[in-house]
């Protein structure tokens, strides 16, 4: 019988967003050890989870800490990447995030299984690159993307960057609040009354990643 090859993946890069969304939903259900080594070969490697238990032990265990290892490093913020044959850019301002990106991002990331789709908020096509510089399309809340298969070291680089922006962010929800709650209509006060909890919406973004 001819032995299958396995591909262990050894960067973020070479795994994708919508992998990681399955298997944290593995993890939310809190299973034992076995079986979640089995799932994150599964995962990870696309195998199925009856040909992972005709593997050795000491192999399983290889391979996931070999997996392991790839999330111990602080993934960085890739500003730019390329998706399905076109160039998508995180919005290059956050002070200048619109009410519409700001309320459907906070509300997109706090759920794991909604993340491609927060993805899709805070990453848009590229219409203008100019080596650093460069210009997103408009927001459009119908216009949906597939962000499962977009290179999870971008995703997580962008969820990492915006934790390290949490006093930013708050600072930044307190003077939009400010500058713009004339302009906001009652149905928007409620969104927001009602994200906020009261406090501060950027605060509840930043401490769900």
């Amino acid at each position: 019988m001819k032995t299958k090859t396995l591909k262990v993946p050894n960067k973020l890069n070479e795994l994708t967003l919508g992998q990681y969304q399955k298997f944290n939903k593995v993890i939310s259900e809190e299973p034992d050890k076995d079986y979640l080594q089995k799932k994150t070969i599964e995962i990870f490697c696309g195998v199925n989870i009856s040909e992972v238990s005709n593997y050795k032990y000491n192999s399983i265990t290889k391979i996931v800490d070999i997996i392991n290892k790839m999330f111990e490093n602080k993934p960085q913020l890739i500003d730019r990447f390329s998706h399905n044959g076109k160039t998508f850019g995180i919005i290059p301002k956050l002070d200048d995030m619109t009410f519409g990106e700001f309320v459907d991002l906070d509300l997109l990331m706090g759920d794991w299984e909604t993340m491609d789709k927060a993805m899709a908020v805070l990453y848009r096509e590229v219409k203008e690159n100019k080596k650093s510089k460069y210009t997103i399309e408009p927001y459009n809340s119908e216009k949906e993307i597939d962000f499962k298969n977009m290179p999870l070291d971008v995703a997580l680089g962008a969820l990492f960057f915006l934790k390290s922006l949490k006093k930013e962010l708050t600072n930044h929800t307190k003077n939009y609040l400010l500058n713009n709650s004339k302009n906001l209509t009652q149905h928007q006060r409620e969104v927001l009354t009602s994200l906020m909890g009261g406090t501060q919406l950027s605060t509840q973004l930043a401490d769900r990643i």
